[in-house]
């Protein structure tokens, strides 16, 4: 199994510059913003993460393996647009008090766990190494 730190590293990196550069090109080319944005924004990397995975691991990765890799990089996904708004932002702690926002963020989770899985296994396939 490859380092999770690494690998948590990674995914936290690449979501934080995605977001970024999905903003300036908001402000220049002025791109909606809509939730499936965010969902793929957040879902992408999965796939560099699997690659990194497969040519770091010493062995083939199991299904547990690649358990470990989607939760890691999901729940990163939670703290940083769940958790950490709702701590420090009133709206979205409004937002999560009531069953059409606590539902519209469920959506957008829900949509990411599925499009990591997807984003993952495209990943894995797209590489070789000892993890393959």
């Amino acid at each position: 199994m490859p380092s999770l730190s690494h690998l948590a590293l990674r995914y936290l990196l690449w979501l934080i510059a995605l977001r970024i550069l999905f903003g300036l090109l908001q402000q220049v080319a002025g791109l909606p913003d809509a939730l499936a944005t965010g969902v793929i924004l957040a879902a992408a990397p999965m796939a560099e993460i699997a690659m990194q995975a497969v040519r770091r691991a010493s062995r083939r990765l199991e299904l547990r393996d690649w358990a470990t890799i989607w939760g890691l990089c999901l729940g990163i996904f939670v703290m940083l647009q769940v958790v950490l708004p709702a701590a420090i932002m009133p709206p979205m702690r409004a937002a999560l008090a009531t069953a059409e926002g606590l539902g519209q963020i469920g959506l957008v989770v829900g949509s990411t766990a599925v499009m990591g899985v997807i984003f993952l296994w495209i990943g894995a396939r797209s590489t070789t190494g000892p993890g393959r």
